[in-house]
């Protein structure tokens, strides 16, 4: 443990030392990828020999492995795992909000908005070499599941006797992950990243490790994407209150413990503070049994005593530590100032450890100065963003002129001719009402096109089997043209998507409609009649949202559709479309009630907004 003054010394603090063997430590990993390229699967036990690690049979984990962790589990741990991912898939799934882009009009008739899309494979690795660390597993999984991916692997290195650690497959089942290998180091990475042994290759690598498995990520960073730079821990404390110099003892010494080249640093303006520090620090690690990796990463440790306040923030914003905490309560001053840091914790509650395992935020980290470009895990890591745009004629007729002129100054003929090949649509399609309508929300993605002057063609995804089906006989028998998408969280309750649709689809209507001069407005009583059942539905066209709906009772589901949601996606669609509406079904077999009803609607719609004359139909002159 080092003590460097900054009021009698000009020393410049070095905080990130290349490993000693870092040469040495790069020449083992590329001769461990091409064991592996030559080798395949039997390259891994190749490494495992020159390692000394157990020779393995079989790589892959067994659904019997898994099962059996069950019991080879405590109740208490495995209730301390479920309040740890409770809390880590709070804080994770808030993120969710941040990645919902709502449609913006840039100018009229142009919108743009993103959509996040999970990354489909993902590897995961989880440390095992001084111990398993349950706890990463936690930081990948959760957000891995949250974000949508589909194939996520997990790789951890095998006790002496071939096995992994019962807690990281216990979790790993709760998930229901079952492609678990028996791999550590960077072999892992590299088997991940190549997929010529029996691992998958992933468009991904995720989690943190030794230098190896740095080094792992590194070299095949061209190949597939990989986390960030998460290296040997390391903690930055700032205080300057000589009480708390045991707190300050028991923080370095949770990150120094984690291995050999964890690194730990003090910060205070106070000298007496860092010698009372050093005095805690030899009494507690005494009680520790992991002498041997302490021994050598409290090497690793410096003591700073700074000259100001300001000096302070600079040290800490140069040194861009993974965990830094400010100790004292007056560490909103210090925070304002703060702008390189992994993870930062605030006051004398919020120890280290708390974010470690289970506050919810991610220990999944940058380090060796890597936060002053680089933020921890979090569940954007797990998927992408897509650019999305759709211009109507409008739009189109305006941003067209602007494009071709700047292609045409670019000398890019082709560019222009894009644009000016389309312009022969806009007479084309002017006296169609067709429309595209969008709504997000934080359950819901839904996308409309409509046009109500189409055929009858249709291309509907809603998630619910039955919906599409009534949507479909809606399109057919009013002869709109609907093509209709909708992602909603189905696994939770149907609810949201038929709701969501219903509003969407009314939207559109009303949209397509425009100021409704010219519509018929009125259609007859459209009534249709089915086997037993017989439907009959009238509209009105004006602005005023009024529902009359009658129907005969219905069994709890049709297919997968909800029947109490029969009434209220039409009280959704009226409101939303502004229009009165009655409707009155009536018989027995459910399936025919909702039929015949959405089959009256469509062809009563169609009647309504057939266009009689430039007029309006009100006798106020406006609907």
């Amino acid at each position: 443990m080092e003590l460097v003054n900054r009021v009698t010394t000009k020393r410049t603090i070095k905080w990130h030392d290349e490993p000693i063997n870092h040469e040495q430590v790069k020449k083992t990993v590329l001769r461990f990828k091409k064991l592996l390229d030559k080798n395949g699967t039997d390259g891994l036990n190749i490494i495992n020999e020159e390692l000394e690690l157990p020779q393995l049979k079989k790589f892959k984990v067994s659904s019997v492995e898994i099962k059996k962790s069950e019991n080879l589990v405590s109740d208490e741990l495995k209730k301390a795992l479920m309040v740890a991912a409770s809390n880590i898939k709070v804080f994770h799934e808030e993120q969710k909000k941040s990645l919902i882009s709502l449609p913006l009009e840039i100018t009229k008739g142009n919108f743009l908005w993103r959509e996040f899309k999970p990354i489909y494979s993902v590897g995961l690795y989880v440390p095992g070499g001084t111990a398993p660390l349950v706890s990463s597993l936690l930081m990948q999984l959760i957000p891995a599941t949250l974000a949508g991916c589909k194939k996520i692997i997990i790789c951890s290195p095998p006790d002496k006797l071939g096995k992994i650690a019962p807690e990281i497959l216990w979790l790993a089942g709760q998930y229901g992950v079952k492609s678990i290998y028996k791999v550590g180091g960077a072999q892992a990475i590299l088997a991940m990243a190549s997929g010529s042994t029996i691992i998958p290759k992933v468009n991904k690598i995720f989690g943190p490790g030794n230098v190896y498995v740095n080094e792992a990520k590194k070299l095949i960073s061209n190949e597939v994407s990989i986390d960030l730079p998460a290296g040997p821990s390391e903690v930055l404390i700032l205080t300057n209150d000589v009480s708390k110099a045991d707190l300050v003892a028991a923080d370095i010494l949770s990150q120094l413990e984690h291995g050999f080249d964890s690194r730990a640093y003090v910060i205070s303006s106070k000298l007496n503070v860092l010698k009372k520090v050093r005095s805690e620090f030899n009494k507690q690690i005494k009680t520790l049994p992991r002498q041997q990796i302490l021994e050598k990463s409290s090497k690793n440790t410096i003591l700073i005593k700074s000259k100001s306040f300001n000096d302070s923030i600079d040290l800490i914003n140069d040194c861009a530590p993974e965990h830094l905490i400010l100790l004292d309560d007056d560490y909103p001053t210090f925070l304002s100032k703060v702008v390189n840091a992994g993870s930062v914790f605030c006051g004398k509650f919020s120890p280290c450890s708390f974010g470690d395992y289970a506050s919810g935020s991610n220990h999944i980290l940058p380090t060796n100065g890597k936060a002053k470009s680089c933020s921890g895990l979090g569940l954007i890591d797990f998927g992408k963003h897509i650019t999305i745009q759709t211009s109507d004629k409008d739009g189109f007729k305006a941003l067209a002129p602007t494009v071709k002129t700047l292609a045409e100054t670019e000398t890019l003929q082709a560019h222009s001719q894009a644009v000016s090949i389309r312009e022969k649509y806009l007479n084309e399609s002017s006296c169609q009402r067709s429309v595209s309508e969008i709504r997000k929300t934080n359950e819901t993605q839904v996308f409309i096109n409509l046009n109500l002057d189409g055929s009858g063609k249709h291309n509907i995804r809603t998630g619910i089997n039955y919906l599409d089906h009534l949507l479909e006989q809606f399109s057919t028998h009013g002869k709109f043209d609907l093509s209709l998408s909708c992602l909603g969280d189905l696994h939770i309750d149907e609810h949201h998507s038929i709701e969501d649709v219903a509003i969407t689809l009314g939207e559109a209507i009303n949209k397509a409609l425009k100021d409704r001069v010219g519509l018929k407005r009125f259609s007859h009583n459209e009534t249709l009649v089915m086997d037993e059942v017989k439907s009959s539905v009238t509209i009105d066209l004006s602005t005023r949202r009024i529902l009359e709906f009658q129907c005969s009772p219905l069994r709890e589901k049709v297919g997968d559709f909800p029947s109490e949601m029969f009434k209220h996606f039409f009280l959704s669609l009226i409101n939303s479309a502004s229009m009165t509406c009655h409707i009155v079904t009536s018989g027995e077999n459910s399936h025919h009630l909702l039929e015949a009803t959405f089959k009256a609607f469509g062809r009563a719609l169609k009647e309504a907004v057939k266009i009689e004359s430039s007029i309006s139909t009100s006798t106020k002159g406006i609907l």
